[in-house]
């Protein structure tokens, strides 16, 4: 009985993977304030909790100043910030409003 509880706890962190660098190599690493479980990369210390994914866009804009490509830079409700590529010589910053569709890009 053991054996069965073992494997059935080691199953379900056997098919989760790093949001970050995508190994297999994580461990329990206790519970977050919500009760979520939280895990430990061991290839780049990352912490995460389960089903949290990492944030991703889809198409990023042109600086209006430079015209190198924007990196997302946060993330504040419903409000997505970029910052130009060429910082720190280009200090220009962007907010977008998300959509409601996940798998749309961003428009301003």
């Amino acid at each position: 009985m053991l054996n069965e509880l073992t494997t059935q706890s080691a199953t379900g962190i056997e098919e989760m993977r790093c949001p970050s660098c995508d190994s297999d190599a994580i461990y329990k690493y206790g519970r977050a304030w919500t009760g979520k479980q939280r895990f430990l990369c061991m290839m780049c210390g990352m912490q995460f909790t389960g089903n949290a994914g990492k944030a991703t866009v889809k198409g990023k804009p042109a600086c209006p100043e430079c015209g190198k490509p924007m990196n997302l830079y946060k993330i504040e409700g419903i409000v997505v910030r970029f910052r130009c590529s060429g910082y720190p010589k280009c200090r220009t910053f962007k907010k977008y409003r998300m959509k409601e569709e996940p798998d749309e890009p961003l428009h301003p």
